[in-house]
Parts: structure tokens; sequence; C-alpha cells
């Protein structure tokens, strides 16, 4: 479920029985158990996709009453914020209180039915404050075994956005060497910025395009820019030159790469062209003539 889902959340297209996507509470539920289901939905949600949860409905997903707009001393959106605090790491989510069910049961005065959307989350695995990490199974929360929790590990491991930088011939002009950024995950990076430091022969009229602003680098759309030529390269490109880059991932954190680059040594010392390659080879027979001549 992404956020923008839930911004058109309408209680009339909420199912009639509860789902993977779609938890019911009654507004009979003791708050003490209210508080527990809301911080169990939470991580069940958030390692399960997203989806809805609703407080304040019956089995068929429709009003009996709602929940009180206020819990001791608190409004039931800090005292919802509260609870979801506890899960670590807290998913993305967001709160919606409705008082006109349309038709769809009936609210009291003074209470709400309360609706809390997770989002899909890449940061799970999510542990409630029971220190137990949940699913969602069906219509039903339930405990995660250790076996899946390692592998919602690994998965949140690869989906955060690995960026490194390589040098390449330009396709369509091999006597141009490019910079490239690329992705190690299929996780998107987004926001990106490249800078340099300092600029080569070729870039220093171009210091006000810099930092490089990139809106998405992933696995299928790498970023290469030109930044020197193979004659020369020494000197048009420079030794030590630093390179920074900034970047986010979907969830908003930031992350940095950075290196000393040196773009001669990472294509080698020599570069040969087939018009090179025979005249080597002419040479060194010439020279084997030579000493078999001067042994005879």
């Amino acid at each position: 479920m992404q956020p923008s889902d839930f911004t058109k959340f309408d209680i009339l297209a909420v199912p009639d029985a509860e789902d993977d996507k779609y938890e019911f509470k009654s507004s009979k539920t003791p708050i003490k158990e209210l508080s527990k289901k809301i911080a169990c939905a939470a991580s069940a949600f958030g390692n399960s996709g997203g989806g809805v949860f609703l407080a304040g409905v019956d089995s068929a997903g429709n009003a009996d009453g709602g929940i009180p707009n206020q819990i001791g001393r608190q409004t039931i959106r800090d005292w919802s914020d509260q609870i979801l605090r506890q899960v670590e790491p807290t998913p993305l989510y967001d709160i919606k209180h409705i008082d006109n069910p349309q038709g769809r049961g009936v609210v009291d005065a003074g209470s709400c039915v309360l609706v809390i959307g997770y989002f899909e989350s890449h940061t799970a695995p999510h542990m409630a404050p029971d220190s137990r990490y949940y699913l969602r199974a069906g219509a039903h929360t339930v405990s995660a075994r250790h076996f899946i929790v390692d592998a919602i590990w690994a998965k949140r491991h690869s989906a955060k956005p690995r960026l490194t930088h390589t040098f390449r011939e330009k396709p369509s002009h091999p006597q141009t060497v490019q910079l490239g950024i690329v992705s190690l995950t299929s996780a998107p990076a987004i926001d990106v910025e490249i800078s340099i430091n300092p600029l080569g022969e070729l870039l220093r009229d171009l210091e006000k395009y810099f930092p490089l602003k990139i809106p998405l680098i992933d696995s299928a759309n790498p970023f290469f820019f030109d930044v020197s030529t193979w004659h020369m390269m020494e000197q048009r490109f420079g030794e030590n030159v630093n390179l920074y880059v900034r970047y986010n991932d979907l969830n908003g954190n930031e992350y940095v790469y950075e290196c000393v680059l040196d773009a001669e040594r990472s294509f080698g010392p020599m570069r040969l062209g087939t018009d090179a390659i025979e005249k080597i080879a002419k040479s060194l027979e010439l020279i084997e003539k030579t000493l078999k001549s001067n042994l005879k």
C-alpha cells in the first residue's frame, strides 16, 4: 500500500470481511487490548506490504458505535502515535478519523472510527513492543517464525540502494572516457547529487552545473557522462580526483558514496588499437630476424 492510496481512502470501499490488507476491531474491544492490536498490526502490515487497520467497526467493516475521540487526557491520534512509536523501527503510517460512516453503521457522539494506514516498508522487519515480529496471513495477524524474520532482514539489506562508480569507453565514440554512477542493488536511489573536485580540463567550463542532480539511478537506469579523452587522460581528467555522491532511498534516508578517482589507472597503462598491434608484431619479427642473423 502506498500513501497515495490512503489519501483516497473511502469507507464505502472497505470490504465486508477481513483479508490480508484489512483488519477490523470492534468498539467493544478493551482499550488495553486495542493498544496491543494496533502495535501488532503495525508490525504485521509493515512486514507484509502494508494494509489498513480499522477500530470501531464490526466483523463486516461497519461502524458499531466507534471508539472515544479522547482516551484519558490524550486525543485518539496522540494515543495512537504513542503506541506506534513503540514499534521498532516505526513503519510509515497515517491516521484518519471517520465521524460519518456514510450509511455503513453508526458512530456515537464523541466517538469515531479510527483508521490507520500502514504503508509498504523498506525498513522491515518491524518488531512489536512484545519483542515479536508479526505477519499478515490472510485475515489473521500471526507471529513470524525465525527463518521468515531472517529472510526479511536479508531483503532489507538488499533493498537499500548502493551506488558505486565505473569508467567506460563511450559507446558512440570510443576515444571518449565516461564516468558512470551505477547501482549495486535493485533498490532505487533518488535525488542523487554528484560532485567532482577538482574538475578536469574538459569539465572546468561546466562548473556551474555541479553538483549534477539526477532524479533516479537504479539497476536499469545508470548515469554516465563524458569526463576525458583517451589522449592525454592524465592531464585532462587529473589524478586523485574526489568523487562525492549523495542520494536518498524511498523512505528519505540519506546515503553518501565518496572515493578518490584515477581514471588512467582504471584502464591500465596502455591502450592498443589494431594498427599499433600490427606495427609491434612487425617490429618483433624484425628483431627476431636480426638476432638469428647475428647468431649464425
